[in-house]
Formats: C-alpha cells, sequence, structure tokens
C-alpha cells in the first residue's frame, strides 16, 4: 500500500448542512480524477482510501500499484497538469488486430533486494494457427534472456495471453525449467499494455507496439 498527499489546494467548501452525508472535497476529487487517469497503467491497482484532505492510498500488485501512485502524484503537480495531455485511455481491443510482429519491452523483477527491475527489449509475435490465436515471445539482450509461447484469447475487450515460459541458454549456463505464465492487458493509444504473473510468483510488465512487417 502507497499513501501520498495530494498537496495542491484547489479551495475550501464547508459543509454545514446537519444531517446531510459530507460532499466530496476539492482534493478528494482530484484523487479521483487523478485515479481515473492513471489506473491503466497498472490494471490490478485500486483507490483504496481517500481522505478529506487529499491523502489516497492504492493497492494492487507492487510495481503496478507504484506505478499508478507516481503518476497520480505527478497529475496533481499544476504546472504539469495544465500543460500535460491526458494519458490515453484503454480502448476496445479485437482480435483481428493482434497477428503481426510488436516490438517494445518487457520488464523482469529485480534479481536482488535493492535492486530496480530489468528492463529488456522484446518481440511478441501473433499468429492465428488451426483456428487458434497463438503467440510467442523472445528477448534480444541479457542480463536475463527468456523466451515464451502459447495461447491468446481476447475477452470483452481484454487480451487474456497464457504460456509457457523458459531462459535461453547463454554463456554455457543450464537452461532454467518452464514456468507457466499468464498475462492479462489492453490496448492503450497504439500500445499493447500487459502484466503477467508466473507460476513462481514473479510479476511481468510487457508495453509493445505493432511494427511494419
Amino acid at each position: 500500500m502507497r499513501e501520498r498527499r495530494l498537496g495542491w489546494v484547489i479551495g475550501l467548501i464547508s459543509v454545514l448542512a446537519a444531517g446531510c452525508a459530507p460532499k466530496m472535497t476539492p482534493q478528494q476529487a482530484l484523487v479521483e480524477e487523478a485515479f481515473a487517469t492513471c489506473r491503466a497503467q497498472g490494471p490490478s491497482t485500486r483507490l483504496e482510501r481517500v481522505e478529506r484532505d487529499g491523502r489516497f492510498s492504492v493497492v494492487g500488485r507492487e510495481t503496478e500499484s507504484r506505478r499508478v501512485h507516481d503518476c497520480m502524484v505527478r497529475y496533481a503537480q499544476p504546472a504539469r497538469r495544465e500543460t500535460s495531455v491526458p494519458a490515453p485511455r484503454p480502448e476496445t481491443l479485437a482480435a483481428s488486430r493482434l497477428p503481426g510482429t510488436w516490438r517494445g519491452t518487457l520488464k523482469l523483477p529485480p534479481r536482488a533486494v535493492g535492486e530496480a527491475e530489468v528492463a529488456t527489449p522484446a518481440t511478441v509475435r501473433f499468429a492465428v494457427s488451426a483456428g487458434s490465436l497463438r503467440w510467442s515471445m523472445a528477448t534480444s539482450s541479457s542480463p536475463k534472456l527468456v523466451a515464451a509461447d502459447g495461447t491468446a484469447v481476447v475477452v470483452d475487450g481484454e487480451l487474456r495471453m497464457t504460456g509457457t515460459m523458459r531462459a535461453v541458454k547463454t554463456g554455457g549456463q543450464p537452461v532454467r525449467s518452464s514456468v507457466t505464465v499468464r498475462y492479462a492487458g489492453a490496448m492503450v493509444g497504439d500500445r499493447l499494455e500487459v502484466t503477467g504473473v508466473t507460476t513462481d510468483r514473479q510479476v511481468h510488465v510487457l508495453s509493445v507496439r505493432r511494427v511494419a512487417e
């Protein structure tokens, strides 16, 4: 759980009517607006608590909730908010848009406590085979090369991918046993923003854009 005060004072509203439920304060309204704008950056994240003075907490997967939290804090900064373009919102995805090659970044968990997550270039390919939508993924740089493949479906506009992920043998190092991975995500602007969890509880974040072939 992450907590932060949004310190942008818009104004002061006093609710004096006895017996009436208190209205939402400007600070609370700003938090709600910031969350609506930033929630696409962490699909598992939800807004848990909003205080009347603007303090809030979000919960979800650690990496996703941190992205949403940081985005909300940035959104509350007046200089940026007045000049920035609103963040793209998720749009309905059709399976017919997927076949082809997509390139971007795969973020992997830190290798040790205190280290940052590892970002590596990744290529994802979708193709229709025997009436089913299949996917494959490969990374193209160290320190942690992985390859994965499996099946994909689109349910109510959300992409769901299931498959097997394994390490690629490099430098004579043994190949780690494979693990199952499940991804879920959506189109945000021109990018597929997807989050996955492996059977050994490792969270992966994939962000890719279609490339011309």
